[in-house]
């Protein structure tokens, strides 16, 4: 490589570095102050879990409200998959390819039932990824919910299976 070619080659990395930090620099107050925002509105709000649904999706993606689901939607589409299946997982990825840890452990545990369930990848759709954390009020994910009921997520279900708790319910479901 000639030095011509070498030194326009860092001139190049130089200002997209620059290009870069400045973007960078100009949305991180914007992002503070949506997720500021954001917990403003949840500790204020304990009753109205549309409103804070909003909020937490306005904080991780800003002003794209013409393109956001309206929570009420969200509600409602999560609500249905729960009365349709019953056992239903709220994950990252899907029982054949589990893109977190947490989620490859509550798969495992289902698996060892041998019992038919249904998964969500909350990975491919914002609205439910975020919707199913209020709807529950649990703010990690994966989430289980068997007849309806919501159960916990991959530390609550090894302790139920360890427990022998979570075999009950699924043999109750299995009987249904």
């Amino acid at each position: 490589m000639t030095l011509l070619s070498l030194s326009v080659l860092l001139s190049l990395v130089v200002v997209g570095v620059a290009v870069f930090s400045e973007r960078a620099s100009a949305f991180a107050p914007t992002r503070a102050a949506r997720l500021t925002s954001f917990l403003a509105a949840t500790e204020n709000d304990n009753d109205n879990s549309n409103d804070v649904l909003a909020a937490a999706i306005d904080a991780m993606y800003g002003d794209g409200s013409e393109m956001r689901e309206e929570p009420a939607v969200t509600r409602a589409r999560i609500q249905e998959l729960v009365d349709n299946h019953s056992v239903l997982l709220f994950m990252k990825g899907s029982k054949f390819f589990p893109q977190c840890g947490f989620s490859d452990t509550a798969t495992k545990i289902l698996e060892t039932f041998q019992v038919e369930y249904e998964t969500v990848n909350v990975l491919e759709d914002d609205a439910i990824r975020e919707g199913v954390k209020v709807f529950s009020q649990w703010p990690t994910i994966p989430q289980l919910y068997i007849n309806g009921e919501f159960i916990g997520g991959s530390d609550i279900m090894m302790e139920m299976y360890e427990s022998g708790e979570l075999r009950k319910m699924i043999e109750q479901v299995k009987k249904d």
